[in-house]
């Protein structure tokens, strides 16, 4: 299981994984509006700038969020290199001076957002937290 930051002959940022569980995913740069998979079911995407070591350093605390979750949450990867690609994706997401930014999704719609750096535990609680907030919905349940 790994993952490798590159650019294009474009020089277009991407993800490409490497034996992966089925509910992670690579996501494009840049995408013109959200993609159709990410307004179902439960998602976490994290958004990392990939000329951030830090940030790239951090997609790893993201798959092991994500394998706490046993499937019951899809992990997006989306890399970006301006700020403003943000937008057409997550309308209304702001960055702050920080990243990576953490986006909670429930069928499409906003559950939590953040941003900056976590240990895994802490970012397993932060999402628990969100879904406890929108338990009547039963988005997910809190990791063993």
């Amino acid at each position: 299981m790994s993952y490798k930051v590159t650019r294009d002959q474009d020089s277009c940022p991407s993800i490409t994984l490497t034996d992966e569980p089925p509910y992670v995913h690579a996501l494009v740069a840049a995408p013109s509006a959200r993609e159709p998979e990410l307004n179902t079911d439960n998602w976490l995407v994290m958004a990392f700038a990939v000329w951030s070591t830090p940030d790239n350093l951090a997609i790893q605390t993201a798959l092991d969020v994500a394998r706490r979750f046993s499937g019951k949450l899809n992990l997006g990867l989306r890399p970006f290199d301006d700020t403003e690609e943000l937008g057409a994706w997550c309308p209304g997401l702001e960055y702050c001076g920080q990243s990576p930014l953490w986006v909670l999704l429930h069928d499409g719609e906003i559950c939590m957002k953040r941003s900056g750096f976590f240990a895994v535990d802490e970012l397993a609680g932060v999402i628990g937290d969100a879904c406890d907030r929108f338990s009547n919905r039963q988005i997910i349940e809190k990791p063993a």
